[in-house]
């Protein structure tokens, strides 16, 4: 059996959360993706109901961000779903209605002696994602490259459809010089990360 072990680098999620809203004064620590080139169909959803109060809940609920998983770990439960699930419901400020957008967590994750690190894909839009993606992420801290313009995949079969309004995790695998980098993260301020080249399956 595969050893799973969620390590946390010691980044305050207070001090995250404000980073999160200061994306002026960070190289794109937010990063706004696939908005243009998703090819699905909008979520339209009816109220059913013309009284106010009826129309006021609706919304509310429509603005509620969900965790969600891939099919095949729904009704299941790990350190890590409980990690993201908890992260979600304590800041579902995060990220802006109308974009998708990508967060590093501060947490790295260890399954099968493979280190990850574990971030966070948010979608906002009104826009089901319900396909496969490909994108290039380049992510460093401090000077150092953690990754350039390295070649990466959201696969729904794996990350499971994201819906609008929801969150999931995304885990990318780090290699023992990208972890030593990415373990000395400790000031938001000095991490960058942007993503490019994005197309849709």
């Amino acid at each position: 059996m595969g050893q799973k072990h969620l390590s946390y680098i010691p980044i305050d999620i207070d001090s995250w959360h404000w980073i999160l809203n200061r994306e002026e004064k960070m190289k794109k620590l937010v990063v706004v993706i696939l908005l243009l080139l998703l090819g699905a169909c909008s979520n339209g959803k009816e109220a059913g109901g013309t009284e106010k109060s009826t129309r006021e809940t609706v919304v509310s609920k429509e603005k509620e961000l969900k965790f969600v998983v891939a099919p095949q770990y729904e009704g299941k439960t790990s350190e890590l779903i409980e990690f993201g699930k908890k992260l979600i419901e304590e800041h579902p400020e995060v990220g802006n209605q109308g974009e998708v957008t990508l967060y590093y967590s501060g947490s790295t994750y260890t399954f099968n002696e493979q280190e990850y690190a574990v971030f966070i894909i948010l979608n906002k839009t009104d826009t089901d994602i319900n396909h496969d993606a490909k994108f290039k992420i380049s992510w460093g801290y401090a000077g150092q490259q953690i990754y350039q313009n390295e070649l990466v995949e959201y696969k729904i079969s794996e990350s499971g459809e994201l819906p609008t309004q929801s969150a999931t995790i995304f885990l990318l695998p780090l290699t023992t010089e990208q972890k030593s980098i990415v373990t000395k993260i400790v000031d938001e301020r000095k991490m960058n990360l942007s993503i490019s080249d994005i197309q849709m399956k």
